[in-house]
């Protein structure tokens, strides 16, 4: 092998994964934390809501399992959520939260 190929090698063996194919749990939280607990909280800090609509709250990891077909739904597929992108979620998030939710089933 030549100089040039075990340098090669060395350097993408070094090299940490672009994409890992797994999104952490904490990464989503993060994104909705950012972008829905205002209105899907036990107490909503939008002024609107004296309630989490629908009665969903989505402040914990266990909540977003728990309506992670829904987050889906709302989130990615229809874009309806958040509401008139008041927070404004990114294309980039929505496809993070989408690949999360598809790797938990």
């Amino acid at each position: 092998m030549s100089g040039r190929a075990v340098a090669i090698i060395m350097i993408c063996a070094a090299a940490p994964p672009v994409h890992a194919g797994t999104i952490a749990e904490s990464e989503a939280l993060t994104i909705v934390q950012r972008h829905c607990v205002m209105c899907h909280a036990m107490r909503p800090k939008h002024e609107s809501f004296q309630e989490a609509p629908k009665n969903i709250s989505l402040e914990t990891v266990a909540d977003l399992r728990r309506y992670a077909a829904a987050i889906y739904a709302q989130t990615v597929q229809s874009r309806a959520m958040p509401l008139g992108n008041q927070t404004g979620m990114s294309d980039d998030e929505r496809n993070t939260l989408g690949r999360w939710v598809k790797e938990l089933q």
